[in-house]
């Protein structure tokens, strides 16, 4: 008789549970057992449009190194670089990011002047990652090889990377007849690449 005295006391109570809501900073009450408290709250995230540009890759060409025949055979002379930082043999890891679906990244390179009164920014020429070395004796060189400037020049353009995406760079020197040499530790120039989103 207990038994069926309370079960129609709480009976009621769970078949008429309520649901409760409440928000941000609500402090909600109900019956126990039977009503159900549900409290919300918005969670805000902001992403930026952002880009990004990574390279890695100071560069040396040492012709007086044994492993190579300095005067070519025939000039101008082609040679890949002796010296690496990253880990493209042939030049310099690049990579570039972009998360907007809307914008236009553009990725640009330029030297900053000559090695030396002799041996010109010019011989010095860069091509996608894997492009065919040129011929000893042909010049220009041909293929998609260009030589540096001081102005800044477009070699690649895109859209949303979808994490950061390779654009490598080979590097090659073109020795010319008129060469004097350089000092011992070798004559410098900056090369830069600017990257940039409209």
């Amino acid at each position: 008789m207990r038994l069926i005295l309370s079960l129609m006391l709480i009976l009621p109570v769970i078949l008429s549970g309520r649901i409760i809501y409440g928000g941000p900073g609500d402090r909600i009450s109900g019956f126990a057992p039977g009503d159900t408290l549900v409290c919300t709250l918005k969670v805000t995230v902001k992403v930026p449009a952002r880009i990004g540009l990574y390279v890695l890759g100071n560069t040396e060409f040492d012709l007086s190194n044994p492993i190579l025949t300095y005067p070519p055979a025939v000039f101008p002379g082609y040679y890949n670089p002796t010296s690496v930082q990253g880990t493209n043999n042939d030049g310099i890891n690049l990579q570039v990011f972009s998360n907007s679906p809307t914008m236009t990244w553009h990725l640009e390179t330029r030297g900053s002047g000559n090695f030396t009164t002799t041996v010109a920014l010019d011989q010095l020429y860069y091509a996608p990652n894997g492009e065919p070395d040129p011929q000893d004796g042909q010049d220009p060189p041909g293929g998609n090889w260009r030589s540096f400037t001081t102005t800044f020049v477009e070699i690649a353009n895109g859209g949303k990377t979808n994490g950061w995406i390779p654009h490598d760079q080979d590097y090659i020197f073109q020795a010319e007849e008129d060469d004097e040499p350089t000092p011992a530790a070798g004559a410098t120039t900056t090369i830069y690449y600017r990257l940039y989103a409209q």
